[in-house]
């Protein structure tokens, strides 16, 4: 087993008992979700659906006509359908897929020990397209759980956040996954990317810190620099904004108010990013 994934694989088996905690970021996830349905004869997609703990699905049921989970971990999505007692429902698919399509190099990266000196030069070329993943695309709204973040950090485990080629690779990431729910959103459809990029464990004091004061609170932590690496929620903005390559495919594109996402002994502050997708040419 690719080592990188059996951590993914642990943390979504130890995050399992956690949905009475998630209650509320699972009820902004799924209300955004279903805001964003524009009949009801809608196809939903799910990157890095996981356990489906931040998903309501009978109640995305009601407004959409499939969904289709995508994670590396085939027991989160079986663990996912079963708790939620949709497992039989033939408008819920399943897909067990690498969300960046190059697992296995970053890998043997990490199982090789990657020196300063190695070139990873290869790798960030693969990046720069979307990823192969073999769904039945377009969907009508495609959906990013909190799984950037993990395809980062994945990027950290294997060749070290101080490689000189470490910011090169980061970047390459974070824009193939853009590019992939670009891609796989129908014309007119909906993309909505939600990314936890602060944990109690670095900002020690979040658990208690009122509601009303929370934004100011985030905002003083991303100005000194405390947040994942490459998951600022001002940069996953830009990704669709000014002159990139994506801005010119997207339309109404707008950040939501963050929220807290509870997992019991941690707590994650969270950001979410909606938009529509202009008619192809």
């Amino acid at each position: 087993m690719n080592k990188l994934f059996e951590e993914e694989i642990r943390f979504n088996l130890a995050s399992r008992p956690n949905w009475e905690q998630g209650a509320r970021h699972r009820e902004k996830v799924t209300g955004y979700l279903t805001g964003l349905a524009a009949d009801r004869n809608g196809r939903l997609c799910v990157l890095g659906a996981g356990n489906s703990n931040d998903l309501d699905l009978k109640q995305l049921l009601q407004v959409y006509s499939e969904i289709h989970l995508v994670d590396l971990d085939e027991s989160a999505l079986e663990y996912g359908v079963e708790s939620q007692a949709v497992s039989d429902d033939p408008r819920v698919f399943r897909y067990v897929r690498d969300i960046t399509g190059v697992g296995q190099e970053l890998a043997a990266c990490e199982a090789a020990g990657v020196q300063p000196e190695t070139d990873l030069s290869e790798i960030i070329q693969r990046f720069s397209q979307p990823a192969a993943l073999d769904l039945p695309d377009p969907f009508d709204v495609v959906c990013s759980t909190c799984v950037l973040s993990q395809l980062i950090l994945q990027t950290v485990n294997a060749v070290g956040d101080t490689h000189p080629q470490f910011e090169e690779l980061m970047v390459a990431i974070r824009s193939q996954h853009f590019q992939t729910i670009v891609e796989f959103i129908n014309d007119g459809g909906a993309g909505f990317v939600v990314s936890d990029f602060v944990s109690s464990e670095s900002a020690t004091d979040m658990k208690e810190v009122p509601d009303f004061q929370f934004t100011q609170y985030l905002s003083q932590l991303l100005s000194s620099r405390n947040f994942f690496h490459g998951v600022h929620p001002g940069i996953l903005f830009s990704q669709l904004k000014g002159n990139t390559p994506l801005a010119a495919l997207v339309q109404n594109v707008k950040m939501l108010p963050p929220w807290r996402w509870d997992l019991g002994s941690r707590q994650y502050a969270v950001a979410a990013i909606q938009f529509h997708r202009l008619p192809r040419h």
